[in-house]
Formats: C-alpha cells, structure tokens, sequence
C-alpha cells in the first residue's frame, strides 16, 4: 500500500520534471475559471441595471400615444398631425381621480441656430411633472416654465 507522502512525492516530482507542461496546464485553468468568473460577474451586473431601469419606470405608469386605428380597412387619423392635445392632458387630469400626475410631451425635429453654428436636432416638450413620472431629476440648472 503507497503511503499518502509518497503518493505527493511523485506527484511533486511529475510537476518538476515536466515544468512547460505543468505551467501551461495551470495557466489554462486559471484563464478558464477566470472567464467564467468574469462572465457570470457581468451578466449578473447587466440584470442588476436592467431591473434597475424596469423599476425606475415605475409599475403604475401609463404612457398615452396618439395614433391612427383601422376600420373597415382604411386607415384612420393617420399622418404627422397629432390627435392628443394639451386640452386632453387636463381632461385626464381634472377627471381621473386615480391619476396623480400628468406629463404630455410632444417629440420633434428642427434646424436650430446659435451664432454662426446650424444644425438639425430632436426636440422634447413637456411640463415639470415628467420629473416626478420618470423618477429623475436636475443635475443642474432648473425647470424652464
């Protein structure tokens, strides 16, 4: 029966005598276990900030877009003229008692000026609320009214 030290012995001098190999051999686990590592790290990282984001939104948000509908297969209220109005926001405001806050926004594009500079650009209107609906805030200055 080989004893457990001489069981190491040989085994310590099968690592010395084949040092490239042993080295190589240990390299590669190492690598291999730390890319495993580093991928669960990283996707458990993206599901964190995924979920984050998911939760910022909120669960009791309802987004209102305007849009065209189809009935008896023409196309209803559809083209670039919106057909919600700031008129519908204080409608659903003044009589829905459930709502706490309402935030219309309007999206659009526009060739803006400043000096000598010119450039096309999106633009977002809305009103103070959005803060509060989005759960964000001002990182500096203040809310233009």
């Amino acid at each position: 029966m080989i004893s457990i030290l001489s069981t190491l012995r040989i085994a310590l001098r099968a690592l010395w005598v084949n040092k490239m190999r042993s080295s190589l051999t240990m390299l590669g686990i190492i690598i291999g276990v730390s890319a495993v590592i580093i991928m669960l790290a990283v996707g458990t990282g993206a599901s964190q900030k995924i979920s984050e984001q998911i939760s910022s939104i909120g669960s009791n948000l309802l987004i209102v877009v305007p849009g065209s509908s189809t009935q008896g297969g023409i196309r209803m209220g559809g083209g670039s003229q919106s057909t919600l109005t700031k008129d519908d926001a204080d409608a659903i405001q003044k009589e829905c008692s459930s709502v706490s806050v309402v935030a219309p926004m309007h999206n659009g594009s526009a060739q803006v000026v400043y000096g000598n500079q010119n450039w096309s650009t999106s633009i977002q209107g809305t009103t103070p609320g959005i803060l509060e609906v989005k759960v964000c805030g001002l990182t500096a200055g203040r809310n233009m009214t």
